[in-house]
């Protein structure tokens, strides 16, 4: 019923836009991302992925992308540099606007499968030229990706000397764990794995650092010290994860 696609996202964008912010009027969470309030954020996931509180009933952002929407605020100088090239990964729709503001003409986005963006790529094998980029931006696919290590220094080839990178993984624990069925898939249009390939731990930035990447892991209270402001911006939980901003030496 692909045919019916384009009239389910009408739907869905009246939901969000008109309904949403009338049915969940309050001020008991803030959305960083559409500087909006509500009463609550919206549940999210499927199984045992379920979790309260997750999704800005506006604009549909979720915990890490409030997260690093925080993080891009306090670190304009990112996007200071003239000419700026920008490769965004598996672009989400609020983030993909705001680069686009930042970044002009420079901004790429690049999925696997979608065919909303300006290239179809694999993460593991970019076929871009060394040191083309001056930032990438790759949320939560490493745990998709068959080869990550691959996928990890294609983004370090990519990127110019100097170059930056947030590639953010979802956090599950202290050490990386292999999926037990890998190739399990829901979707014949989709051939992405319907289950993570891993499950990463806080032994993630261990692999960014080996790949040759200068590794910083920022956590939600880094950059929000109160938690009760934590709590009304969404990003207390667990599923917030953390910002791993990365560098090329150089």
């Amino acid at each position: 019923m692909q045919f019916l696609k384009p009239l389910e996202l009408k739907i869905r964008r009246f939901r969000n836009r008109v309904i949403n912010p009338i049915r969940y009027r309050g001020d008991a969470v803030y959305c960083p991302v559409c500087e909006r309030s509500f009463s609550q954020f919206l549940p999210a996931g499927t199984r045992d992925g379920w979790r309260e509180q997750a999704v800005c009933p506006f604009c549909k952002a979720r915990e890490r992308d409030r997260l690093n929407w925080l993080f891009f605020a306090s670190h304009k100088e990112l996007f200071a540099c003239e000419d700026m090239r920008l490769l965004h990964i598996a672009p989400e729709p609020e983030l993909r606007r705001f680069f686009k503001r930042q970044v002009g003409a420079g901004y790429l986005c690049a999925d696997i499968v979608r065919d909303d963006v300006a290239l179809k790529l694999d993460v593991s094998a970019l076929g871009l030229a060394s040191n083309c980029l001056d930032a990438i931006y790759c949320s939560h696919v490493f745990q998709d990706v068959p080869d990550d290590t691959g996928a990890m220094s294609e983004c370090l080839r990519v990127l110019k000397p100097g170059g930056w990178a947030i590639l953010n993984v979802p956090i599950h624990g202290e050490t990386t764990q292999q999926a037990a069925a890998p190739e399990k898939i829901s979707k014949a249009w989709d051939k992405r794995p319907d289950e993570f390939l891993r499950r990463y731990g806080l032994d993630y930035t261990e692999k960014l650092r080996a790949v040759g990447f200068e590794v910083n892991c920022i956590a939600p209270a880094d950059l929000v010290g109160d938690i009760a402001q934590r709590e009304r911006l969404g990003i207390a939980t667990r599923e917030a994860g953390f910002v791993h901003f990365v560098k090329k030496p150089g």
